[in-house]
């Protein structure tokens, strides 16, 4: 990728941390913020506890969460050979979201009123997406072709829609409340130890793409091009599931079913660097996931609208825009 066009990507992502920062209802000045930030000491407790607590924290996880759904959707994308192919795709997100009703709607909410506090949900998410992901190994060990593991993944999502469905009917107005929150999807609950449980997440997982990456532009040419190379697809296929299981289980733990972002940017990455080759596609794509997501996050705290409410405006009109023009981003995946 050229180098004024990584210069620019960092540049925007540079900006909209500050816009982040700086920017909410306590009306602390742009002075006042940057006190805060240098000599936390000295500032006002009330200045240096927002920016600390509250502001950075949200802002850290809008990146790290933003960056870890668009690589899940580049491999998606990647492994279905489908540009409408998303981190959703194999049940994982309908996995937490089971996860999490389970504990809500089921009579849990005092789980959530107890220390454990915000971190049962994120367990509970977590538990529900990697057991979703289990089950689709599992399956993938019988099933080679691509296609009716997509089908499987979706049919999955459909069923653990219908068991929310149930638990939701049957759910008191408390813990229905709390669900829906969750669902809303959200930055702002997510403290310093839940970032660093996302970092780790997304640094476990690009290394293990760096053990798959030189294979993942072969596997466009299709699996079978790729196995006469000397790949191992079976393997392969296996590691991507994985990754693509710690990247959107942990973000969705964590924020909450986040949409859009992962179908969305690796198209964007693709057109911004006119190739599809991962090695060139890793860094803009992690970027412009951060971008994006610090971007809807913005918009949601100064329009006081959820975040996927702002994420799918967002999301809807360009998944329609690429079925129209189908022909043409084929040729880009």
């Amino acid at each position: 990728m050229p180098t004024y066009k990584n210069l620019l990507l960092w540049m925007v992502l540079a900006v909209l941390l500050m816009l982040e920062i700086g920017l909410g209802t306590a009306g602390i000045t742009v002075a006042q913020v940057f006190e805060a930030l240098t000599h936390p000491q000295s500032a006002p407790i009330a200045h240096s506890t927002i920016i600390w607590d509250s502001r950075i924290p949200r802002t850290m996880a809008a990146a790290l969460a933003g960056a870890s759904l668009a690589w899940s959707g580049m491999l998606m994308q990647t492994m279905f050979r489908n540009p409408l192919a998303g981190p959703s795709m194999l049940g994982i997100s309908s996995g937490a979201s089971l996860g999490v009703a389970l504990l809500v709607l089921s009579g849990g909410t005092f789980i959530m009123s107890s220390e454990l506090g915000y971190m049962s949900i994120a367990v509970a998410a977590i538990i529900g997406a990697f057991a979703a992901l289990a089950l689709v190994l599992l399956v993938a060990e019988r099933i080679s072709d691509q296609p009716t593991l997509l089908i499987f993944g979706i049919m999955l999502s459909f069923f653990t829609s219908a068991l929310v469905d149930a638990l939701q009917s049957q759910a008191t107005n408390e813990s229905l409340r709390s669900y829906v929150n969750w669902g809303l999807g959200s930055f702002a609950d997510c403290d310093h130890r839940e970032n660093a449980l996302m970092a780790a997440g997304l640094i476990m997982s690009l290394l293990l793409t760096r053990a798959i990456l030189p294979r993942l532009n072969l596997l466009l040419l299709g699996e079978q091009y790729a196995g006469t190379m000397g790949i191992d697809i079976t393997q392969t296929r296996r590691l991507m599931m994985v990754i693509t299981g710690i990247l959107a289980g942990i973000t969705t733990a964590f924020c909450g079913p986040v949409s859009f972002i992962g179908l969305a940017v690796p198209h964007v990455s693709r057109r911004l660097i006119a190739s599809a080759d991962h090695r060139r596609n890793l860094l803009p794509t992690l970027l412009l996931g951060a971008i994006l997501a610090l971007f809807c996050d913005l918009i949601s705290r100064l329009s006081a609208l959820p975040l996927n409410t702002i994420a799918s405006a967002l999301g809807a009109p360009f998944v329609i825009l690429l079925m129209l023009r189908w022909s043409r981003f084929k040729s880009m995946i």
